[in-house]
């Protein structure tokens, strides 16, 4: 589940990115659970994410420095995170600790804990709170700390619970499909499908980079790969399901009954899974269709009876199956051709 909310969490944030209309290099399980450059060239932000789910209520700076008894150094979740500090050096924009659950510190400017949601940097914290930090930092990093690197390192509470953030992340891609076209609304959970697949493609590969400029050439998702995603999502054809009911509208103003509705509904289905399953007759039968489709002049026609009719007439034969027949045949493609 951790890995599962981890990938989800970095998922949201590169869709954020992507809404945003920033240009971004996303890098999965590599130094960090996310390591992402935001804009071109490079002028490029570079942030490092630790992603954190925890069953427990808060985190505090005690339990950010809270030290693992065995391990090498770093030892502490704070002091991993700084790890990209000292190995990237100070340029970098943050070492970014994200979770489930909001910090419970006292802010420099306030009397009294709260909880935070939003990103807070070490340097926003109380004089303790620091401390308490920093304690840490210098038991993780013997060599030397630099405390003027406090504000690079940073916590951010997302607000996804370990129960619904794949519903939550599936949301964020479904306003984002409707946004370009209802439709695509469709389409929402292959491309959440897609989207892991391409991520997942992203890591692998242990071996560590040593500099900035070795980062940059690591396989990632960026910008570009999720526009051809959302180019695959614009050029597809409805499926059957999706074009249906102004079938059936069209169907039921024409006279017809309910149930006989409902049989051709059924031959336009088995004629799209015979075609899908390859058989022989149905796809002899979509090739001389689709010849006659780009023969008619359909461009002018509102219905799809109509344009079956024109169609049928470039010498269009009744196909030899007892499970479909010429009309739903053509009803299948002529939609798909039209949607």
């Amino acid at each position: 589940m951790a890995f599962d909310y981890q990938v989800n969490v970095s998922m949201a944030l590169v869709l954020n990115l992507y809404k945003q209309g920033k240009e971004f290099v996303a890098l999965f399980d590599h130094h960090d659970d996310l390591v992402v450059f935001v804009g071109e060239g490079e002028n490029s932000e570079l942030s490092f994410y630790q992603v954190k789910s925890s069953s427990e209520l808060t985190w505090t700076a005690k339990r950010l420095a809270r030290r693992s008894p065995k391990g090498e150094l770093p030892k502490s979740i704070v002091g991993k995170a700084y790890y990209n500090v000292a190995q990237f050096g100070p340029e970098i924009r943050r070492a970014s600790i994200l979770s489930n659950r909001p910090l419970s510190a006292t802010l420099a400017t306030a009397t009294k804990s709260d909880l935070h949601d939003g990103e807070l940097s070490v340097a926003d914290l109380c004089s303790a709170d620091q401390d308490t930090l920093m304690k840490s930092l210098e038991a993780d990093f013997p060599a030397g700390f630099d405390k003027t690197h406090a504000t690079l390192l940073t916590f951010e509470r997302v607000p996804f619970d370990l129960e619904s953030y794949r519903a939550t992340v599936l949301g964020r891609i479904v306003t984002m499909l409707e946004e370009l076209h209802p439709d695509f609304v469709a389409v929402s959970s292959p491309f959440y499908t897609a989207l892991l697949a391409a991520a997942g493609e992203c890591t692998g590969n242990k071996t560590k980079s040593a500099t900035v400029e070795e980062l940059h050439k690591r396989v990632a998702l960026d910008r570009d790969q999720i526009s051809r995603l959302i180019v695959r999502v614009q050029s597809r054809s409805k499926n059957l399901v999706e074009w249906w009911a102004s079938v059936n509208d069209e169907l039921a103003a024409d006279g017809m009954r309910a149930l006989q509705i409902q049989r051709i509904k059924n031959k336009c289905m088995s004629y799209a899974n015979a075609r899908r399953a390859g058989d022989r007759t149905a796809a002899k039968l979509s090739a001389a269709i689709g010849d006659a489709i780009g023969k008619t002049a359909l461009s002018d026609m509102d219905s799809v009876l109509e344009a079956a009719v024109a169609v049928k007439t470039h010498g269009l034969v009744e196909p030899a199956s007892e499970l479909y027949d010429l009309q739903s045949a053509m009803i299948v493609e002529l939609m798909e051709a039209m949607t």
